[in-house]
């Protein structure tokens, strides 16, 4: 087994690297698992749950619905900030916007949009070295409020 030093510290590009093949995975850019990028006991936290879930189950959710036939999957990733907590711990933040659009049987289209969504996800190197995500928190914002007004 190696230790921190001997794999290196993790830089915020590990990072950056890691939420992009997120994303690809969920876009279906590349084949691989979902569920591989989470650690066995990794916590969830979604706008649609009123409480955490297991990433484990989630993913496997996530996976079955972004690969259902006739779906198409759009997202936009602004910059992703990220803060280096420890030596194998850093946090991601960023803002996403996100479209899933999907033909229903009769033929009529449904949408989701998440046009101001804010994630956070905190990364920890396994025992084999892998950033694994221990810890994520996504949700959809409303547009901002524009300063000032009419009196």
């Amino acid at each position: 087994m190696l230790s921190c030093g001997e794999m290196g510290e993790i830089s915020p590009e590990d990072v950056r690297v890691e939420v992009r093949r997120f994303w690809a995975i969920l876009l279906r850019n590349v084949n691989d698992k979902l569920e591989d990028m989470y650690s066995p006991t990794a916590l969830v936290f979604t706008g649609k749950n009123k409480r955490s879930e297991s990433a484990k189950v989630m993913a496997v959710r996530r996976s079955r619905q972004m690969s259902e036939a006739g779906s198409t999957l759009r997202a936009e990733l602004d910059s992703i900030g990220v803060d280096i907590v420890g030596p194998d711990v850093a946090i991601a933040t960023y803002t996403y916007r996100y479209h899933r659009e999907k033909i229903q049987a009769d033929g009529t289209t449904v949408g989701v949009d998440a046009l101001f969504g804010r994630a956070t996800q905190i990364f920890q190197r396994d025992e084999a070295g892998v950033l694994r995500i221990v810890h994520e928190h996504l949700s959809a914002g409303a547009a901002p409020q524009m300063a000032g007004g009419t009196k």
